[in-house]
């Protein structure tokens, strides 16, 4: 939705003419706008909207003009606005030059009475999401922590979501692009079209494909983020910044993963079991060298739990694993089998115990449940 389009609704709104389909979009809109947004919205409700009838007539517009222009400048020459006639129209005669301001609010508003589809035009086309700029269009799909959900774009990609994520996509793709918006973990099957290239917006980064499948893994909140590729092939591009010290595009291939890193700015590839990357759709959990604290953290997304550490040096220790369909008892028990920590578990919270992992025996020997 144009910006412009925005404006319509809020036009057919205030003139009455809203359709259902029209006002569920506008009611999304209003959802995720911003305070100032919204102020703004309510501010041109009162001054513009009146109850009975539903329809804003041209006489209650003009009122409302002239209430609102000596509202702005009390200081001005007062405007003389005269009875509208039979035939619904308003005739604005000021008595001096109007500052440029009153002219633009007064073509707002005359546009409002004459096509009955305008609204003046302070909303922004974009609303921001953890510093990310999304089209206000957008509709959203989240999951909880706990949860995991799959929704079927309008060109037919299908996005298996992850745990505590976020995706916001448009209801039909048009133009040379089709562009979504991620935040959290989600396995993308894109279907082919190589005149509308697939474009998933991570922030300030983005990962472009024509028709391919592959897992990205980019939590606002953590430090890296990842995209594996399991068919096809991928571009992950990073926002170009002087202080980076890699190219600011990597390609990726099957079983191949590249990984950027939010502090460093640096992107890598490296060779994987892609396969590994897209377990959790199904079920389940593959750590390969993973820190103890991203293995917190995925047990707090997938599980609903509160994971906390006795010992800080802790997070640094590395664990290797397969999990599938099992309690979260049943992973951290097998877990600690390798000696590495102790735990404490309750309903709400799952404590990590135990002295740490010195540096010459950080990676723990690998445990697998069947």
């Amino acid at each position: 939705m144009e910006l412009s389009a925005l404006h319509e609704l809020i036009g057919k709104k205030l003139a009455g003419e809203l359709s259902t389909p029209e006002h569920e979009v506008l009611e999304a809109w209003l959802a995720q706008a911003t305070a100032e947004e919204q102020f703004v919205y309510e501010e041109t409700i009162r001054y513009w909207q009146t109850p009975v009838p539903p329809a804003v007539s041209a006489e209650d517009t003009a009122a409302a003009l002239h209430r609102l222009l000596a509202q702005l400048d009390d200081s001005a020459t007062t405007e003389h606005v005269p009875q509208a006639s039979s035939r619904r129209h308003v005739l604005l005669t000021p008595v001096a030059p109007a500052p440029w301001w009153r002219t633009r609010v007064a073509a707002a508003v005359a546009a409002l009475v004459v096509a009955g589809s305008a609204a003046v035009g302070f909303w922004r086309y974009h609303h921001s999401v953890n510093g990310t700029d999304i089209p206000l269009a957008f509709e959203e799909m989240t999951t909880a922590r706990g949860a995991t959900s799959k929704v079927l774009l309008a060109d037919g990609t299908a996005v298996w979501l992850n745990a505590d994520s976020h995706l916001w996509f448009p209801r039909s793709f048009r133009g040379g692009q089709r562009e979504v918006y991620l935040d959290g973990e989600a396995f993308f099957d894109v279907k082919p079209n190589r005149q509308q290239p697939f474009i998933i917006h991570l922030g300030q980064e983005q990962v472009r494909v024509l028709g391919t499948s592959f897992n990205i893994k980019a939590y606002h909140e953590d430090e890296t983020m990842e995209t594996a590729v399991v068919t096809g092939k991928v571009a992950f591009i990073r926002a170009g910044t002087e202080s980076a010290t890699s190219p600011d595009t990597v390609y990726a291939v099957p079983n191949q993963r590249v990984v950027y890193s939010k502090k460093t700015e640096a992107l890598r590839r490296e060779t994987v079991n892609s396969q590994d990357y897209a377990t959790w759709s199904r079920g389940g959990f593959v750590f390969q060298a993973t820190s103890l604290a991203d293995v917190a953290r995925a047990l707090e997304r997938h599980y609903n739990v509160q994971v906390q550490f006795a010992n800080e040096e802790l997070r640094r220790c590395q664990l290797t694993g397969r999990f599938r369909d099992q309690s979260l008892r049943e992973v951290v028990s097998i877990l600690s089998l390798t000696g590495t920590f102790g735990f404490e578990l309750t309903n709400e919270r799952l404590l990590i115990t135990g002295p740490g992992c010195a540096p010459a025996a950080l990676a723990a020997p690998a445990v697998h449940a069947l």
